[in-house]
């Protein structure tokens, strides 16, 4: 009797043994294996040896294993987009300086060999104007690269935007003076109201309104409006320039691009449009420029947030 139970535990024991191998080499190949080429690829992607690291994203799989490689592949994804935005823009704010700062040593080098009280005029003035162009570009990339660390980092609170337009309006008809002229439909109190930082969408409508005054005639009229639409709030400004051709209004939105015939100098970096873009978009809201609804020439730069009501 004895020797049998010692046979039965034995075999109990065998049988265990075999089941824990086989289980063992399971979980191995359903859990380990996969997390362990998902710890490579983060190894390979925070060390960054390779420019397109392939993070296995394990399709047939649809267990958390399976959702945390697709999410691992999606940021790494993020991640490379967001470095190469960070290398475009770093070579784009480098071609951008080179041209100030060339024509700026240009004018200092031809300054000592002049005599010339005029020329030597029309050359400092060169200078001048490069200087202004050099600030309000360092200005305006410092503030582009920061944009959206600050707005995850800023805290929403209601505003009624059609109260917020009506006291820069001052501010903007200073500006605009001798240029053009301002004129804002306001809207009824509480009927366009949104969530959102009212220092940063009070620069999106400034750099809208400025570049559609820059744009106008003398004596044209730039028009702005808010309002209310079911779940969107919208907001508009349009001019009386020469509007933006259709096969160009996706390209305005870009950094340092600019269609400006006669730029004026020191003035516009062809950041204006980005910023706004970027700010709209960190409210989760969408902008476009289109043609103005009646007819007459000038563009209309059109927001909308969507479900941002509070």
């Amino acid at each position: 009797m004895v020797r049998a139970e010692r046979f039965s535990l034995f075999l109990i024991l065998l049988a265990t043994l075999i089941v824990s191998i086989l289980l063992s080499r399971f979980l191995a190949r359903t859990i380990a294996n996969p997390l362990r080429r998902l710890v490579h690829a983060a190894h390979r992607v925070r060390r960054g040896s390779a420019r397109e690291v392939a993070v296995p994203t394990l399709p047939l799989r649809t267990d958390e294993i399976g959702q945390l490689a697709r999410a691992l592949h999606d940021m790494t994804q993020s991640l490379r987009q967001r470095i190469d935005a960070t290398d475009a823009f770093a070579a784009d704010v480098t071609h951008e300086l080179k041209n100030p700062l060339a024509s700026l040593r240009s004018a200092v080098d031809t300054l000592d060999r002049v005599q010339d009280p005029a020329i030597r005029a029309q050359l400092l003035d060169v200078v001048r104007q490069d200087v202004l162009r050099l600030d309000r570009l360092v200005v305006e990339v410092a503030e582009a690269s920061r944009l959206d660390a600050e707005l995850s980092r800023a805290r929403f609170e209601p505003i009624d935007l059609g109260k917020m337009i009506e006291t820069l309006v001052p501010m903007w008809e200073g500006q605009a003076e001798g240029k053009a002229e301002i004129a804002f439909a306001r809207p009824r109190v509480g009927t366009a109201s949104i969530m959102g930082d009212e220092s940063r969408l009070a620069r999106m409508l400034g750099n809208l309104v400025d570049n559609a005054i820059s744009f106008s005639p003398p004596g044209g009229l730039v028009e702005i409006g808010a309002c209310g639409l079911g779940q969107e709030v919208m907001i508009w400004v349009q001019d009386e320039g020469p509007g933006v051709p259709a096969d160009g209004r996706e390209a305005i939105f870009n950094r340092f691009h600019s269609i400006r015939p006669e730029e004026d100098f020191g003035r516009h970096s062809g950041l204006g449009l980005a910023i706004a873009k970027a700010i709209v978009e960190g409210h989760d809201g969408r902008i476009e420029v289109e043609d103005r609804q009646d007819g007459r020439t000038g563009a209309r730069f059109v927001v909308r947030f969507s479900g941002a009501q509070p």
